[in-house]
C-alpha cells in the first residue's frame, strides 16, 4: 500500500498508467489481484477519488472484481467530494457483479448511499434504501442511524427524527454523542429549546449516558436565547446527577444573561456560588456585573466591586471605569464620578477620555463657564488631554453661556419697557406729550420689544 501510495505520486503529473503497468507485470510474476484493490484504497487516500474511480471501472471492465472493503472505500472517498452520480455507479456496479463475485453491499455500502441521499435532499429516498437495507436481514448500527436522523433534522423535520430515535432505541441500538448533538442543534435552530432540555431528560431516564460538552451546548443556547433561568434550573440539574462543576465560560454566560434582563441579584448570587466551587470570575464576570448595577441605578453598589477585584488580582479596565462614571452621573453624583475618574487615572493607569468628555459634557450643559473652565484645569492636572470632541462640547458649553446671558439682558429690558408700556398710557391719558415721545422713542430703538408687549397683551 505504502509503495503504491508513493507510486501515484511520481507519476501524478505525468501520462504513466499505474493500472496498465501493474496488469503487464503480473504476466510475469506471481500476484494477487487484491492489489488492485490496494491501488483504488490509494488513490482515494491521495484524493485522487477521480483516478480511483476509473481504476475501479477499468479493473471491473478487466474482470477482476474488487471486494466490498474497496467499493465501500471508494463510496466514502467520493461522497467526502460530493461526487453523488459515481456512488450510485458504484452501487449499481456492486449489483452486476454480486451475482459473479459475491460482492454484496454491506452495512458500510449502504451508510454510505444513505448519506449521499441525504445530501443531496433525497431524505425520503434515503429513508426507502434503509427499509431495502434492513429487509436484506442487515442490522442498522448507531451510525447509520445517525445518517438518516442528521438528513431529517437538516430538514427541520424533527418529528420524523424523533420517531427514527424511538424506532433505534427499540431496536436496541443506544444513541451516542452526535445523536444527542444533532437533535439539541435542530431544536435550537427551530428556536425549542425546551423541547431540547425534555428530550435529554427523557434521554436520560432511558439510561442514554448524555456528555457534558452537550449539556453545556444547551446551557450557552439558553442563555443566548435569554432564558438564563432555564440554563441554571438544567445546571443545578445536572450537579445533582453527576456532581458536574460548570466551567468559567460557562458561568460567564449565565452572569452575562441575568444582567441583560437586569437581574442582578441573581447574577451576584451565581458569583458567589463560583467562589464557593473554587471558580475565580475574571474580568468579564465582574464587567458584565458592574455594568449592570450602574444601569439600574445601583453605582454606590457596583464601586464597591472594584475593592473586591483588587482583592482577588483583578485589575478594572476602561469599559468598568466607563460604566461606573456614566452609572454616577445618571444618579447625578458628578462630584463622585469625578473622583472615580482621577482614582482610575492615579491608581491604575486608565485615562479614559469617553468618561472625560462625558463629564466635560455635562458640565457645559448648565452654561455655567467658571465650572466647566475649572473642571476642564483640573482634569488636565492628572494627565486627560482634550481631544475634538472635548473642544465641541467646550464650544457648546460657551454658546449657551452667551445665549444665557443674552436672554438675561432680554428678560430684563422686557421688565422695564413693561413698566413703561403702563407709564405710556398714563402719560397719553394724562396729555403729558413730552413724556410720551420719549417713551415712543424706546420702542422706536427696540422694535421687537412692542411687537412682544403687544402679543402678552393680547
Amino acid at each position: 500500500m505504502k509503495c503504491l501510495s508513493e507510486l501515484i505520486q511520481l507519476v501524478k503529473d505525468s501520462k504513466d498508467d499505474v493500472f496498465g503497468a501493474l496488469v503487464v507485470s503480473s504476466q510475469d510474476c506471481n500476484w494477487d489481484p487484491v492489489v488492485f484493490d490496494m491501488l483504488v484504497k490509494a488513490y482515494v487516500k491521495a484524493g485522487m477519488v477521480r483516478e480511483g474511480f476509473t481504476v475501479f471501472k477499468t479493473s471491473n471492465e478487466a474482470g477482476y472484481s474488487p471486494t466490498v472493503t474497496a467499493c465501500n472505500f471508494l463510496l466514502n472517498g467520493l461522497l467526502k467530494f460530493n461526487r453523488f452520480e459515481e456512488c450510485w455507479e458504484v452501487y449499481e456496479e456492486m449489483g452486476r457483479i454480486m451475482y459473479r463475485r459475491n460482492v454484496l453491499p454491506d452495512l458500510v455500502s449502504y451508510t454510505a448511499l444513505i448519506n449521499a441521499l441525504c445530501k443531496a435532499g433525497n431524505v425520503k429516498e434515503a429513508h426507502q434504501l434503509f427499509h431495502n437495507m434492513v429487509h436484506r436481514k442487515l442490522i442498522p448500527d448507531t451510525f447509520s442511524y445517525n445518517t438518516l436522523i442528521s438528513g431529517y433534522c437538516k430538514e427541520g423535520r424533527i418529528r420524523e427524527a424523533r420517531s427514527l430515535l424511538h424506532e433505534m432505541m427499540a431496536n436496541g441500538t443506544a444513541p451516542d454523542d452526535f445523536t444527542c448533538k444533532i437533535f439539541v442543534e435542530t431544536y435550537g435552530k427551530l428556536g425549542n429549546l425546551v423541547s431540547a432540555v425534555n428530550l435529554l431528560v427523557e434521554l436520560k431516564k432511558f439510561g442514554v449516558v448524555v456528555p457534558c460538552h452537550i449539556y453545556e451546548y444547551l446551557i450557552i443556547s439558553l442563555c443566548k436565547d435569554d432564558r438564563p433561568f432555564a440554563a441554571k434550573s438544567l445546571l443545578k440539574r445536572i450537579n445533582e446527577e453527576s456532581c458536574y462543576i460548570p466551567r468559567l465560560e460557562i458561568m460567564n454566560e449565565l452572569i452575562e444573561s441575568l444582567c441583560r434582563s437586569n437581574n442582578v441579584d441573581e447574577a451576584l448570587l451565581s458569583k458567589k456560588e463560583m467562589v464557593n466551587t473554587n471558580i475565580k470570575p475574571d474580568l468579564d464576570t465582574y464587567k458584565c456585573i458592574v455594568s449592570c448595577l450602574c444601569k439600574i441605578s445601583r453605582s454606590t453598589e457596583a464601586k464597591s466591586l472594584i475593592d473586591e477585584m483588587l482583592k482577588i488580582g483583578l485589575q478594572p479596565d476602561a469599559e468598568i471605569c466607563r460604566a461606573l462614571v456614566q452609572g454616577f452621573i445618571k444618579e447625578h453624583e458628578f462630584d463622585e464620578a469625578e473622583s472615580l475618574l482621577v482614582l482610575f487615572a492615579m491608581e491604575l493607569q486608565i485615562f479614559d477620555t469617553e468618561s472625560f468628555n462625558t463629564l466635560v459634557s455635562k458640565c457645559s450643559e448648565d452654561g455655567d463657564v467658571s465650572k466647566l473652565m475649572e473642571f476642564q484645569k483640573r482634569m488636565l492636572k492628572f494627565g486627560f488631554a482634550p481631544n475634538l470632541l472635548t473642544c465641541k462640547y467646550v464650544i457648546s458649553g460657551l454658546q449657551k453661556a452667551t445665549r444665557a446671558r443674552r436672554q438675561k439682558s432680554r428678560d430684563q429690558l422686557l421688565a422695564i419697557l413693561a413698566i413703561c408700556h403702563k407709564y405710556l398710557e398714563l402719560a397719553a391719558w394724562g396729555r403729558q406729550v413730552k413724556e410720551t415721545s420719549i417713551l415712543c422713542g424706546m420702542y422706536v430703538v427696540y422694535p421687537w420689544a412692542m411687537a412682544e408687549q403687544n402679543a402678552r397683551d393680547s
